[in-house]
């Protein structure tokens, strides 16, 4: 089965799979999707707004370095581990995504010097992108209150950290506002972290 973090990173790829948009936003999403699925999973867990780790180590490598880091620094705010490490997680998640043949990545070199990874969509990943669009679109647009469930937490994280332009256009995601914020609720406290950092880095932008 596939982490929370290997869905989100699936649904910030473009229609046809051969690009991932540079976003500042989905570093947050990424470590809110691995944060999201060890609280869930009982890994994790919360005190006073703060992140401890709990249970046993999880299998996944990626998802037991945050839980190693966790509990080597117990009762961080769960904002410090939003931010933390969020580009070394997306590498770590394609690395990831790529051994499971769904993605392909290459280096190109600007001016011949300057290293720059790209990465694309196989036709498995392609196919993988489009059903995880499909299953949080269905959970956006499923009537009565929030779902439970990993779709449901992948989309409330999804939308807490901007993420839903793939899935859902401008005016679905409008029309069903109220809905979402209902999804990015039921995956408190760990939205509320991302939402807050994609804030900062969208300020912090506009100042610039």
């Amino acid at each position: 089965m596939r982490t929370l973090a290997e869905d989100m990173v699936l649904l910030a790829f473009d229609d046809e799979g051969g690009r991932l948009p540079v976003r500042q936003s989905l570093a947050p999403a990424v470590r809110g999707a691995l944060l999201a699925e060890l609280l869930d999973g009982g890994a994790l867990a919360d005190r006073a707004g703060t992140a401890r780790a709990a249970g046993q180590a999880p299998q996944d490598a990626v998802l037991r370095r945050l839980w190693e880091q966790v509990g080597a620094e117990p009762d961080r705010k769960w904002l410090h581990w939003v931010r933390k490490d969020g580009r070394e997680s997306i590498r770590e998640v394609l690395r990831g995504l790529e051994k499971d043949g769904l993605v392909e990545q290459r280096t190109d070199r600007v001016f011949g010097v300057f290293p720059l990874n790209k990465a694309a969509l196989t036709a498995d990943g392609v196919a993988a992108a489009r059903g995880v669009r499909a299953a949080v679109a269905a959970a956006a647009e499923a009537a009565g209150g929030a779902d439970a469930g990993r779709v449901a937490l992948l989309a409330g994280i999804a939308h807490a950290g901007g993420q839903l332009a793939a899935a859902l256009p401008a005016d679905r995601r409008r029309a069903l506002k109220d809905r979402l914020a209902a999804l990015s609720a039921d995956a408190a406290p760990v939205s509320a972290a991302v939402q807050r950092a994609v804030q900062d880095l969208q300020g912090a932008a506009a100042s610039a």
